[in-house]
Order: structure tokens, then sequence, then C-alpha cells
């Protein structure tokens, strides 16, 4: 057999076969270990993202004050067990028994109320006139504190209107421009209170006869779809508004 132009013998074109079929194994074997390292190295990444994202959302940890503070208590809502949750215009208490743990003080807190399980309470701080209100969520049993959204930011000029439990881990809000007076909505968003991500759902539509937001919205009984009201401003300021429903996922409903 002629062999790259020399006479070759059986054994050279068994060892010549054999040199080629470890040559293709090994570039086999090796375009395994490349998708091995590139699939270790994308969880890497997603690793470090999520990492991340937690990191962007700390948990504070709440104490109880040393004395007693000065509260309303007839504006408490009753968590069971000797626990309340105390709520004013300008603060927001944890007790437990003679215990006080201070959730804002000196703010503007406005409660929107718990979890479906009643271990979260949902609250908005600070919710004042044209100021940048942030979603928070307090964990009872933990005792800590976590921010949802990113808007204390002096240059932000949008806040968080208003916020409503789906379920055990799941708000949805209403996210709009803060200041004026005529702005009272915006956009339907929603948030995992556990991994804090944020998307939004249904985005109000800009017209050519002018702007539109949503201001109301609300879960049908069976909590598999949103009715939301949108109010559209004429030129004369006028406030004209339509109800729509959409699917959790913002899918309109018709």
């Amino acid at each position: 057999m002629d062999l790259f132009g020399k006479k070759a013998s059986r054994t050279d074109v068994a060892q010549t076969v054999s040199l080629w079929v470890g040559l293709v194994a090994n570039l086999s074997y090796g375009a395994v270990l490349l998708a091995v390292a590139l699939s270790l190295d994308c969880a890497w990444i997603k690793a470090r993202r999520d990492s991340f994202t937690a990191r962007k959302a700390p948990t504070t940890e709440l104490h109880a004050l040393p004395i007693v503070p000065d509260v309303d208590y007839a504006a408490a809502l009753d968590l069971g067990e000797g626990r309340k949750l105390y709520h004013t215009d300008r603060d927001l208490f944890y007790a437990a028994g003679d215990h006080f743990y201070p959730i804002v003080v000196r703010g503007f807190p406005k409660l929107l109320g718990l979890s479906p399980d009643g271990r979260n309470a949902a609250f908005l701080e600070p919710f004042e006139f044209e100021l940048s209100a942030d979603l928070y969520v307090f964990d009872v049993p933990a005792l800590t504190l976590r921010r949802l959204t990113e808007h204390r930011d002096a240059a932000s000029t949008v806040s968080v209107k208003t916020a409503r439990w789906l379920d055990d881990r799941t708000l949805y809000y209403l996210e709009g421009y803060r200041y004026g007076t005529v702005s009272r909505g915006g956009d339907l968003w929603r948030v995992d209170i556990r991994s804090i991500s944020r998307e939004p759902v249904v985005r109000a539509p800009k017209t050519e006869s002018g702007f539109e937001e949503i201001v109301e919205f609300e879960f049908v009984p069976d909590r598999k779809m949103i009715r939301y009201v949108v109010a559209r401003y004429d030129e004369s300021g006028a406030e004209i508004r339509q109800a729509r429903y959409c699917g959790l996922d913002g899918k309109p409903v018709p």
C-alpha cells in the first residue's frame, strides 16, 4: 500500500489509522471539556449576578428600644399573640409584648397591609407630597426590613403610589411621576419579595391627545385577572376614566 508516496506495511497503516482515531477522540473530548467549562462559566456568571441583585436590597435587622415610645395605642394593627403594628403619619413601630421595635421614626410611612400569611407587612416611605416613595416589607417573625424599590436618589423623578398583595411573596404596585398635583398613578409593576426581581406588568399608553396613567387597580375575586382604571386628561385638564382588564402577566383581557 502506498502511503504518502511510500510503500507502507500493514503495521504502518494500522499505526496511522490508530493515530488519526486517537486525534479525533482527543478533539471530541476537548470539545466536551470546552462545553462543560462554558456551562460552568455561565452558571458562575449567573450566580454572581444573582448575588449582586441580592446585595442591592440588603436586609436590615431591627432592635428593641430601651424605653417604651409615645405611640398612639388606638392606631394599631393587631397581629395576634400580643403583637401589634402601631402606625401614624410620622411613625411605624412593631410591638411584641413590652418590646417596641422602630421601623420608621419621624418619617412619612403609609402602611399598606399584611401578606395573606400574615408574615410580612408592606408600607411606603416617604409617602409625602412630591417625595419619591419606596416600597418596603417588614418581616414580622424575623424582625427584618427590606427595601423593594430604588427611588430614594435625589435625582429620581418617580415614586411608588400604592401596592397590593397578590400572594405571600408577590406585590403589585403603581409607579409613576412624582411631581405635580395631577399625576396620581403611572405604570403597573410587580415584585417578588424574596428575589427582589421587579418587572413591568402594564405600561400606561401615551396618546396623541395627551398622556394616560393607571390610577387604580384591584384583583378580581379568583386573583387570576386584574381590573385597572386608566385616567386620561384632555387639554382643559378634565379627567376621563376607563376600566380595563388584563391577566396577571399584563396581557389584555377582552
